[in-house]
């Protein structure tokens, strides 16, 4: 019934009307929603494996990624010879959802500056458009109803619009977002840099307590032994309840401890697992002793270029860089602008003769504006862009001061925990040899139960001293890798990358600042 009300006043509005035109198109608007038209959108239908939002997508692009993580060029987690941790960092480099997070918004500043550069070109859009005037003539040109008519114009065209950057503000806008976008992909590297050397230090605190709770454990079996045999001696007159209870104290104290290290172990274990972006009951881990673990050999002179590799360096720069382009483009928003606006095309009263050379138009318009007075609004964008280009200057030298650090903390701390390793190693070693002589001596009588009591609470603090020494060794690695920004490898030029102002620009750059200092200073 709706489509026939819809076809019969569509065709009672066929004879001329005054609002003819305007009734016909809303009419076959109508027409199109009553009887169910489907948009292209709807006709395609949504794809298999997507949600709705993203149906409009070509097939090419729904299965398209944003960015992917480009491999490191040096893989300086595999110097430590585990097959099973290189298998862990690889799934971490694609699992974690911070690396997933830095790496959409690499995405986000590539295609802001993408928006940003556009707007050094002119835009060009097609036109096309329909309007009933009446009166025809204009208004108050139709005295009597009889002489109003309306009449109704078509038309089609290009309208061009640009901007001449004569003071290189669209250009100083488009290396600031430029730089930022460089800035998005340093913290992108130093995301990774940082998951990395989490996720080894992480584990290898998983495999170093999984030792010590072994260790904890075989003594405690000791422990409880010796308690049995004290028993004894106590039922046949040998030993003291006194000296019974006094182990038993020390095999409490060590089963307390193991039970401390059980739940480090579970607290390292569940974070390795969020590190790598899985849950804690999907990870499993064959596990590997900290000793046949390799740690890298440093020697001296290691160049300070390795420096320029550093990702938090790079990305400073890179915003000192964008925050000197913002402040270079506040100057020039204190001058005019200069449009251009161009439009062409067709335009006439009758739809048969739009095309004909009569109806042909165009239309040129240059415009000039200086601001005179807006509340001082641009001076002060000048002072904050000025600011905050001194802010990142300081925050970037800050950066290279604490990378500097961070280097020389990771130097001492491989030389110092391998000297510690080895002193604690070898203490573990007599301690574990004088466990087995104060045994022997036990068995025979020759030594009294105060002197058992601290040798085997020597022996358990010098076997979990040594295996926790090589951790912090290791650890002590990992942070040297961390602090040079990946393996001791140096590039043909570790320092290439960084943005820089365009060299057009530089007559502009001088003349500004000699121009708005005081502004600056103020």
């Amino acid at each position: 019934m709706r489509m026939d009300y819809v076809l019969s006043s569509i065709h009672s509005l066929s004879r001329p009307t005054v609002l003819n035109h305007s009734c016909r198109a809303l009419c076959i608007l109508a027409l199109c929603l009553l009887s169910g038209c489907t948009s292209p959108i709807k006709e395609k239908g949504d794809p298999a494996n997507g949600p709705e939002y993203v149906s409009w997508l070509p097939a090419a692009y729904e299965n398209e990624p944003a960015i992917a993580l480009p491999k490191p060029k040096e893989h300086w987690w595999k110097d430590f010879g585990s097959e099973e941790l290189n298998d862990v960092v690889e799934t971490a480099l694609k699992n974690n959802f911070d690396l997933r997070v830095a790496i959409a918004r690499v995405a986000q500043t590539r295609a802001q500056a993408e928006i940003v550069k556009a707007a050094l070109s002119p835009t060009v859009d097609v036109t096309g458009s329909y309007r009933n005037q009446g009166p025809a003539q204009g208004v108050g040109y139709a005295p009597t109803t009889d002489d109003w008519n309306s009449q109704p114009v078509w038309q089609a065209g290009l309208v061009v619009n640009y901007e001449l950057d004569l003071w290189g503000k669209k250009g100083f806008n488009s290396q600031a977002a430029y730089s930022q976008a460089l800035a998005s992909e340093f913290n992108r590297e130093a995301v990774a840099l940082s998951l990395v050397s989490d996720v080894v230090t992480v584990y290898f605190q998983v495999m170093s307590l999984g030792e010590r709770i072994v260790v904890g454990e075989r003594n405690l079996e000791t422990m409880r032994s010796v308690g049995r045999g004290l028993e004894r001696r106590m039922d046949r007159g040998d030993a003291t309840l006194i000296d019974v209870s006094q182990q038993l104290i020390l095999q409490t104290n060590t089963d307390a401890q193991v039970s401390s290290l059980k739940l480090q172990k579970a607290r390292a274990f569940n974070r390795l697992a969020v590190l790598i972006g899985l849950t804690p009951t999907t990870l499993k881990l064959r596990g590997m002793s900290v000793e046949d673990a390799k740690t890298p050999i440093v020697e001296p002179g290691l160049p300070s270029d390795l420096l320029c590799r550093r990702p938090d360096i790079r990305r400073a720069e890179s915003a000192l860089e964008a925050a000197q382009a913002d402040l270079y483009a506040a100057r020039a928003n204190l001058l005019p602008t200069f449009g251009l606006s161009a439009q062409g095309g067709y335009g006439s009263f009758l739809l048969s003769t739009v095309t004909a050379p009569q109806s042909l138009f165009y239309n040129l318009s240059v415009n000039l504006m200086q601001n005179v007075f807006d509340g001082g609004r641009r001076k002060a964008e000048v002072g904050l862009a000025s600011a905050k280009n001194i802010e990142l200057l300081e925050a970037y030298a800050n950066t290279v001061l604490a990378a500097l650090r961070d280097v020389e903390d990771g130097l001492s701390g491989v030389a110092l925990t391998e000297r510690q390793y080895v002193a604690l190693n070898l203490s573990r070693q007599r301690a574990q040899r004088l466990a087995e002589l104060s045994a022997i001596v036990v068995e025979r009588g020759g030594m009294d139960f105060v002197q058992l009591y601290q040798i085997q609470a020597t022996v358990i603090a010098a076997e979990d001293a040594a295996i926790n020494s090589r951790y912090e060794q290791i650890r002590a690695s990992v942070d040297l890798y961390k602090a040079i920004g990946g393996g001791f490898k140096l590039g043909k030029d570790p320092c290439l990358g960084g943005g820089r102002l365009p060299a057009a620009d530089a007559q502009w750059v001088k003349a500004a600042e000699k121009n708005d200092s005081a502004l600056v200073k103020k």
